[in-house]
């Protein structure tokens, strides 16, 4: 059902015609996804909003509505650290967010987003990082030894929570790919009003989705959607090739193949508009996961074996995997203090490791407490 509405979206030839159980169901599916504020913009860019029931409409410009909140006040602190980071010659790069809504989506609120993200160069790094202590981010978050970026938060007196900013230097770790972010900077261009930021071209932005989509296991209708809204909205300026050569040569060819063949095994309908350079296959990964996601409230569902299948699964050689294997299995001690739910006293290695394998056991088996 979300599928066919999706695709309705797009299409004016798919009829919106549903009976009220079904959108019911549908509602639920965009809420429990995040993605309310993209299902209300194309809705309206469509001029298709008086075809749904009133209480679906309603609910979806709620969703809306609060999404514009909170863009508006991202949008507002994005703005301010590439202000910050013009006047002290820092380039600067952002990914997805407000930039992004803008870009593809047509309007800020278009696309929800709760973050910053900002490519950094390597060498410029420790200044932007004086630059994020400038605009108000003055709280670092402890680092996720796994990462390749790292994070900041500052109060915003309007939002819930603390607002996030994370500094990125690459789109893959380096011990599981051969990421160089020199295209990324080649291929970009620079962002109307400002100096030295920057924007990914077209191809780059649909390649850093696949990337981005495939480090959370597709496991979000919201990955999903962004790379189908791009292929549908971008068409002729996206090269898939060219996606491919750059994920030969960066190490992360799985990872975009498993993300794009999920895409396609959801959408067939693309194999028509957008050949793929590679014969798609879904490896440890089941539609359910974003057609039936799970009650946010509710217990979480039992994927953690299959979430580490799909990244073993999606990674270049044998070589990356041994050393994901090792990484999760023997993780250094800030890994592994890092990953505990309550880090308690740091101890011996073998006590830290003890503790976090009965944490890890006890969400595999549903979080039973032993």
């Amino acid at each position: 059902m979300i599928v066919r509405f999706l695709q309705s979206l797009y299409d004016p030839g798919f009829p919106l015609e549903h009976p009220e159980e079904e959108y019911r169901q549908l509602l639920t599916v965009i809420e429990r996804s995040g993605i309310g504020a993209q299902a209300y913009t194309l809705l309206k860019s469509g001029e298709r909003l008086a075809q749904v029931p009133p209480f679906f409409r309603d609910r979806l410009a709620e969703l809306y509505q609060a999404c514009f909140v909170q863009n508006y006040i991202v949008k507002r602190e994005t703005d301010l650290l590439l202000r910050e980071f013009d006047r002290n010659g820092i380039a600067a790069i952002p990914l997805k967010g407000t930039v992004m809504a803008e870009r593809f989506f047509g309007h800020f609120a278009g696309r929800g987003t709760s973050d910053i993200d900002l490519l950094i160069k390597p060498d410029q790094m420790k200044e932007a990082i004086a630059c994020v202590g400038n605009a108000g981010f003055s709280t670092p978050l402890e680092e996720n030894p796994e990462h390749y970026h790292l994070e900041w938060v500052k109060k915003i007196p309007s939002m819930p929570d603390a607002l996030t900013v994370e500094l990125h230097w690459s789109l893959a770790p380096d011990r599981t790919s051969r990421m160089r972010m020199e295209a990324s900077w080649e291929t970009s261009e620079r962002l109307p009003g400002y100096r030295h930021a920057r924007i990914l071209g077209t191809t780059y932005t649909f390649y850093s989705l696949c990337l981005h989509g495939a480090s959370h296991r597709m496991d979000s209708l919201r990955y999903v959607l962004d790379l189908y809204h791009l292929l549908n909205g971008q068409r002729g300026k996206i090269d898939l090739n060219e996606v491919w050569r750059q994920a030969c040569a960066d190490g992360t060819r799985k990872r975009v193949a498993a993300a794009l063949s999920i895409l396609y095994s959801l959408f067939p309908e693309l194999h028509k508009r957008h050949e793929l350079p590679f014969h798609p296959k879904v490896r440890f990964w089941k539609p359910a996961y974003v057609l039936n996601p799970p009650d946010p409230d509710g217990p979480p569902p039992h994927r953690a074996l299959n979430k580490q299948l799909f990244m073993l699964a999606a990674m270049d050689s044998w070589r990356y995997r041994f050393a994901y294997l090792a990484h999760a299995v023997f993780p250094s001690r800030g890994l592994a203090r890092y990953s505990m739910d309550e880090a308690g006293p740091a101890g011996s290695l073998p006590a830290m490791y003890y503790r976090l394998y009965k944490q890890r056991l006890r969400k595999l088996f549903g979080g039973a407490q032993s």
